[in-house]
């Protein structure tokens, strides 16, 4: 189902609405979330509201996707969490304080509560996530230029879970865009830790994959064109998620 709004910004309240909405009629809720541009003003918005509604967000549990990851003398390393690009970071520096705004201790989203895949297990992710009751709502994005999702790209298949995965060219290229301080592709790391295609669809209850802007509009019409999953567009797994949505604003829309 695709929902098309008139701007990112009521795209985003919507959404926002729709999470708390089920927090406070569920009281625990396990949220999948991207780090990134393309959630960025949910995230804003899911803060704002929440405390304007005074819904507490001590019993949600974030699920990160991924994080880079660097190889050294043939063994890999989680890159540092204070990088400008690290998702580690993106999820204490712009998640935790966007959903904590004017919250209290009582009230907030707990440090513990986000959660990330090991870099010496990433298969027990899968297992930690089953565990738990699965993935109430995972939001999604696309890759600008080649639909990856998370750091699954069109060598990624559908039975892959949680792991260890080497970036190609063009994810890395667009991760550039996501975070401007790289000023070259060598800067950019060349693995990655991250939920498999079978994670996002497998894993969870209800699948969300936001488009918003004029920079994807590609992305549009390729998810848009397809109808079902095809692995040249890895972003199209939202149509094997059980219950899955695709908000789009009308800069993205627009041919």
């Amino acid at each position: 189902m695709i929902k098309v709004f008139l701007n990112d910004d009521l795209l985003a309240k919507h959404l926002a609405l729709l999470i708390l909405k089920q927090l406070k009629r569920k009281k625990n809720l396990i949220l999948g979330c991207p780090g990134g541009r393309s959630l960025k003003k949910t995230y804003f918005y899911m803060g704002r509201l929440s405390t304007k509604l005074n819904i507490g967000l001590n019993n949600l549990t974030i699920i990160m996707m991924d994080e880079y990851v660097d190889k050294k003398k043939g063994k890999y390393f989680l890159v540092n969490p204070k990088s400008h690009y690290s998702c580690v970071r993106f999820s204490q520096q712009v998640i935790k304080r966007l959903f904590n705004y004017k919250k209290n201790k009582k009230n907030e989203l707990k440090k513990e509560n986000i959660l990330f895949p090991s870099i010496d297990f990433p298969k027990a992710y899968d297992k930690k996530i089953n565990k738990i009751g699965g993935i109430d709502v995972f939001l999604l994005a696309s890759g600008t230029s080649d639909g990856h999702v998370a750091f699954n790209n069109v060598y990624s298949k559908l039975n892959q879970g949680t792991r260890i995965t080497k970036l190609s060219k063009q994810t890395r290229r667009d991760n550039m865009k996501t975070f401007p301080q790289f000023k070259k592709l060598s800067e950019v790391p060349k693995y990655g830790l991250t939920v498999g295609l079978k994670t996002i669809y497998s894993l969870s209850k209800q699948g969300i994959l936001v488009l918003t802007g004029k920079k994807k509009r590609r992305a549009y019409q390729k998810i848009n064109s397809l109808k079902k999953f095809d692995r040249e567009w890895p972003a199209s797994i939202i149509y094997k998620c059980k219950k899955n949505s695709i908000y789009v604003d009308k800069k993205a829309q627009t041919t």
